[in-house]
């Protein structure tokens, strides 16, 4: 992958993790207001939104562990470079998914094998 390239996508992906730490801190106030408020008139509303603050807190966790990996691939000169068959994951797809450990081919593979 053209270093370039891999700098611009890097540069994405920081932006990215920033953006998603302020997501996080956001839910954090969001989730410690639902805890700290205990008049709900509806409890079954209360625990739905408590379930959905817990959830995306993961997501966005998640998230940030891919962009993590990708950006320690940019700094180890391995980005771009699928992680299962050593190909060169196809630009477009890392365009789209800049934090792409797997080609095309090989993340459609493992999607499969995982609903299997």
């Amino acid at each position: 992958m053209e270093i370039v390239k891999a700098r611009a996508l890097a540069a994405r992906l920081s932006r990215r993790k920033q953006q998603i730490a302020v997501t996080l801190s956001h839910l954090e106030s969001e989730r410690s207001q639902v805890e700290k408020n205990t008049e709900w008139k509806d409890a079954w509303a209360r625990q739905r939104r408590k379930s959905l603050l817990n959830y995306l807190n993961r997501w966005y966790a998640k998230e940030i562990n891919e962009i993590n990996r990708a950006l320690e691939r940019v700094s180890k000169d391995n980005y771009g470079a699928c992680a299962s068959c050593n190909c060169a994951i196809e630009a477009d797809w890392l365009e789209t998914f800049p934090e792409a450990e797997y080609c095309r081919n090989c993340q459609q593979m493992i999607e499969r094998m995982e609903r299997a």
